[in-house]
């Protein structure tokens, strides 16, 4: 039969491994994935793909105007500034002809005289306000003395013609918008929803300055993912009426394509930006190409913009500007995924948003099939890898599959601009390949035990330990083998039962065939079974033994030699000789599990056996302790003293057998054979 030892805890680890754990290990994963339990480190992995592709050129279409630390170190009044002076910059920026300005500064309500600059700061400003505008001076008398202005200054006039600073500061900012509108340059004011665990209402510019845009709005409120890092840009948001109101770079770069935004996105919730580019929007939000860290977009100084010492128009010109402020005391400042030390400002997150609309670089999220197909794939390719290749075969495929993984990811990201998250597939690697692992080693250590017991009871203990110490062979399901097997027999042994009492028979048996196994186990045999006072044993298998019919004959020569210790506990108990008969035959036989699943032996078969069986039987007949065949002389007789007895037929078997029977060893011969002689042949 062809079973082997290993069959029946692998056809039901076969089982076991997709109805136990590989179906239940997918399903889990899977689950996970769908219930978003992989989203911190997809993300994390997110960040990672953005550092690894690279800071990439930025829309050349984007520019920033930031009020930054810089302008505050040098001398500009403390923040908030006036809405005057705001007004100056909003004009400074509009006289270089952008194509819009995008303010991502919120003034949702009228100046009070408390919030605003007195006019006793409003005079103390005057010097800043000179050197900024430049121009022909003007004497005014303040609380701090005569001071030098540039003529025609609206605030001025405003204040001299006796209307209140907070007017004064309301009034400059919307004419300052309106002059930038009149002038062809689109303005987009910023708006805010507010939140009470829903969204219940928007702030938006004070009346005065929303109609001065046009009522031009965009949303400037952002939301962190959940590891508190920016990447996503909300795209639109519904008021209590049911309004949509998109995103301050959605409205900047509509008004720039000369394009208008729907009243409502499509029912997946994308949106329709002009006739050709689409917004894929993900619960009201997208990601954010990132082009590179803080700073990746131009960005230019308000002080420099004011003092206009340079040209700015080729800068400026056609552009989509941000003005917003930079400097971090105001906290309007995140991490994003290029975020090393050096925080983002929200203003350029906007720009980085408006970059990502013009360039249709959207990245878009696989589809959830994707994810559940890579799962399945590196799952089960991690499963086999782990459960049924040899283990450094399995590390390399191991590094080959998250190879795949990985590059997968990569590529997916920076060919494609799609993210892939790669958490579920990691995990299913790595749970799948150690779940499996584990299983195969746990299978192997009962596949040993299994081996060890069975193999404990015919082998020497150093054999059976030499062959759990090879993976290949405890495969030993039927497989033809030369051998050379012993059958022992205790002449009149049938008899000599019939008359002891039971319980002695099996006392003195046991201690004969403890005996005689000891011998056949210091010769390296194999011992197969007993049959009552009968001892097969066969040499040459498991492992290969190149003398197996020398250390027969040396085994049935020092069970001849035991059978001296043996006799007085022999003829005291039963007044009779102990006498054996040993017949040896060397040929082919099958080796192997011979059984069912549920119970088997490791035997051999062949006519071997039953030939060996029958010159065990015709030791009575010759009156000779060994006999042995001609197959089995011809490699022995070198060994010692024997007598031929002929040709002779043998029972069952058509051809008759040499006959020989073995009188001694030749003098030299060692007939002490090392453990040692096996293990180094095998």
């Amino acid at each position: 039969m062809r079973e082997k030892v290993s069959d029946f805890p692998r056809a039901f680890t076969m089982k076991r491994l997709f109805l136990i754990y590989t179906l239940p290990l997918l399903l889990f994963v899977s689950l996970l994935s769908i219930f978003d339990v992989f989203e911190r480190t997809d993300l994390f992995f997110l960040d990672r793909a953005f550092q690894l592709r690279g800071t990439r050129e930025p829309s050349e279409k984007v520019v920033v105007v930031a009020i930054s630390k810089e302008d505050f170190e040098r001398g500009a009044p403390r923040w908030p500034w006036p809405r005057s002076m705001m007004a100056r910059l909003v004009d400074q920026v509009a006289v270089h002809k952008p194509a819009v300005i995008a303010v991502d500064i919120l003034y949702t309500e009228r100046s009070n005289t408390e919030a605003v600059i007195t006019r006793q700061e409003f005079a103390a400003i005057q010097p800043f306000l000179y050197q900024v505008f430049s121009g022909d001076p003007t004497e005014v008398r303040t609380a701090q003395g005569t001071r030098s202005i540039g003529p025609g200054a609206a605030a001025f006039d405003h204040i001299a013609s006796g209307m209140s600073s907070a007017e004064v500061q309301d009034r400059e900012l919307a004419d300052a918008v309106r002059r930038a509108v009149d002038g062809g340059v689109g303005v987009v004011l910023a708006a805010d929803a507010v939140f009470d665990g829903r969204a219940i209402g928007l702030i938006e510019p004070y009346a005065g300055l929303g109609q001065a845009s046009g009522n031009s709005i965009g949303l400037v409120g952002v939301r962190t993912d959940a590891d508190g890092v920016l990447r996503r840009y909300p795209a639109y948001w519904q008021d209590k009426e049911g309004r949509f109101v998109y995103g301050l770079a959605l409205a900047a770069v509509a008004k720039d394509l000369g394009v208008s935004l729907p009243e409502a996105p499509l029912d997946n919730g994308d949106v329709l930006l002009g006739a050709e580019t689409l917004v894929k929007v993900n619960r009201g939000r997208f990601l954010v190409n990132f082009q590179g860290p803080p700073g990746t977009y131009p960005t230019f100084t308000a002080r420099d913009v004011l003092r206009a010492e340079e040209d700015f128009s080729p800068r400026l010109r056609d552009k989509i500007v941000f003005l917003g402020v930079t400097d971090p005391s105001v906290e309007d400042i995140y991490s994003t995924p290029f975020t090393n030390g050096e925080l983002m400002p929200g203003v350029e997150f906007h720009a980085a948003a408006a970059g990502t609309l013009l360039t249709g670089s959207f990245i878009t999220p696989s589809p959830r099939y994707q994810e559940i197909l890579m799962i399945v794939a590196f799952g089960l390719a991690a499963v086999t890898l782990g459960r049924f290749v040899r283990p450094w075969i399995g590390l390399v495929g191991m590094l080959a599959v998250l190879g795949g993984v990985i590059g997968i990811w990569i590529g997916s990201f920076a060919g494609a601009h799609q993210v892939i998250p790669i958490s579920s597939s990691l995990a299913i690697v790595f749970l799948g390949y150690g779940s499996a692992l584990a299983d195969r080693v746990s299978v192997e250590q009962l596949e040993k035990q299994q081996a060890r017991s069975m193999f404990s009871r015919y082998l020497h203990p150093g054999i059976v330990k030499e062959i759990l110490k090879n993976p290949a062979v405890p495969q030993l399901g039927g497989k033809r083998a030369e051998v050379t097997v012993l059958f022992s027999d205790i002449r009149g042994f049938t008899s000599l039962s019939e008359w002891l009492p039971p319980e002695e028979v099996v006392s003195l048996l046991n201690h004969y065939l403890t005996v005689m196994t000891d011998v056949v186990f210091q010769h390296e045999g194999t011992v197969d079974k007993f049959e009552g006072d009968m001892i097969m044993a066969f040499f040459g298998a498991p492992l290969p033994q190149s003398d197996h019919a020398e250390r027969a004959i040396l085994t049935a020569l020092g069970m001849r030699e035991k059978l001296e210790s043996l006799q007085d506990r022999w003829r005291e108990r039963t007044q009779a000789d102990l006498r054996i008969g040993i017949g040896i035959h060397t040929g082919q036989v099958l080796v192997g599990n011979v059984g069912s699943p549920r119970k088997m032996d490791y035997t051999i078969i062949g006519d071997t056996v039953n030939t060996a069986s029958h010159l065990q039987d015709l030791t009575k007949e010759y009156d000779a302790t060994i006999l042995l065949s001609g197959q089995t002389y011809s490699r022995v007789k070198h060994m010692g003293r024997f007598r031929s007895l002929g040709i002779v037929p043998v029972q069952g078997r058509q051809q008759p057998v040499d006959l020989y029977e073995m009188h001694g060893i030749q003098e030299g011969q060692n007939a002490d054979r090392s453990l040692g002689t096996t293990l180094t042949s095998y």
